[in-house]
């Protein structure tokens, strides 16, 4: 069952079905009774909407007896409260007691990141860092690199403030702070990176089961785009209030800026350059201090091939498509809100690779 605000999208999505009929409906999510009524009878809800719809949809599926599956977390529903990824853990206990599990932030990052942080640090006896980069390039004609998720989600991440986890707490920086040239594998090669609100570094220090000193999450991101949108949002212009008159309408500022450029969605021709996130974790491993690393690497080209798509939308429904099998064959650990480090990575990544798809594993040893 696919499920839409606009009833022709979710006619044109039921029909790119192939082994079994789709049904499409024409639905608000955020109208959570109606959507609690569509949901009873189903056993999995995936929710590929925006992460500001998560909270709902949990209380619809948890009322429905509908498990559920999200790609990302939203920041904090209101000023100084919890990440949004901690609201949803929250309601871990409720889910419990009904008997079905949410399993949110199962995309790529976050998700596929979580689960190889958890197998890399697996041989360690001490968990120094948890380092997690996620870059690319995209080019398509007129374009240089622009955000290949979606571009509401993309704003809302840049403008919530980045966290560290340091020691046994979450520390507040700034954004665009922490610059580093990371080296992902070729086709990417090396990007500058910068400090980005994740979800990663608010779930892995606690649920990995060893203790760890630091985690943070960069993004590569070309240095003109990032310091405009964060000029833009000081002078005001990108709240959501925040109108402008265009053609005879009045519309929100940051719907015109987010409009400039391309829908990921909506690409009807391969876009040129590949998508790659690294994972490295750094402790002791017997008397030697050593970094795992996990990298996963794919070019649009090849995603476009399998299954007319970016990388970054292909990686993500792979990510998901392996967790929808996990809960058809019964191996999810228990009820109620569990995060993907959670998960047995053994198994994860059996399945990753039975889809063909990349995991490239190292590790270097440190001089003392």
């Amino acid at each position: 069952m696919v499920m839409d605000r606009v009833g022709d999208r979710a006619r044109v999505l039921s029909g790119l079905g192939g082994r079994a009929p789709i049904e499409a409906h024409a639905l608000n999510v955020e109208n959570v009774d109606m959507l609690t009524r569509a949901l009873r009878g189903c056993d999995i809800a995936v929710n590929a909407t925006l992460p500001k719809y998560n909270l709902g949809i949990m209380r619809a599926c948890l009322e429905a007896h509908a498990s559920y599956l999200d790609v990302a977390a939203t920041g904090p529903s209101r000023p100084g409260g919890p990440p949004g990824i901690l609201e949803q853990i929250e309601m871990d206990a409720a889910f419990r007691s009904a008997g079905v599990t949410a399993l949110p932030c199962m995309g790529l990052d976050p998700g596929m990141t979580n689960v190889l942080a958890r197998e890399a640090a697996q041989p360690l006896d001490r968990i120094d860092a948890i380092r997690i980069r996620s870059g690319g390039t995209a080019k398509l004609p007129g374009f240089g690199n622009f955000p290949l998720y979606s571009r509401e989600a993309f704003l809302d991440d840049f403008l919530v403030r980045p966290t560290v986890w340091v020691g046994d707490h979450l520390e507040e920086r700034e954004p665009m702070s922490d610059e580093e040239e990371f080296a992902f594998p070729d086709p990417v090669g090396t990007q500058r990176t910068f400090l980005v609100s994740h979800e990663e570094v608010k779930t892995l220090p606690r649920f990995l089961g060893k203790p760890v000193g630091r985690v943070d999450f960069k993004l590569g991101l070309d240095p003109n785009l990032a310091h405009a949108i964060l000029s833009l949002e000081r002078l005001g212009l990108l709240k959501e209030d925040r109108m402008i008159r265009l053609g005879g309408q009045r519309v929100p500022f940051r719907k015109v800026l987010l409009s400039t450029f391309p829908e990921p969605s909506a690409l009807m021709v391969p876009v040129e350059g590949a998508t790659a996130v690294s994972v490295e974790v750094e402790g002791a491993k017997g008397s030697s201090r050593v970094i795992q690393r996990r990298d996963i690497v794919l070019t649009h080209q090849e995603a476009y091939r399998r299954r007319g798509t970016t990388a970054v939308t292909y990686l993500t429904a792979m990510a998901l498509a392996v967790a929808v099998g996990l809960f058809a064959d019964r191996v999810i650990p228990r009820a109620g809100v569990l995060v993907p480090e959670a998960l047995d990575p053994a198994r994860v990544l059996k399945e990753w690779k039975a889809r063909d798809l990349p995991v490239a594993k190292s590790e270097r040893t440190l001089a003392e």
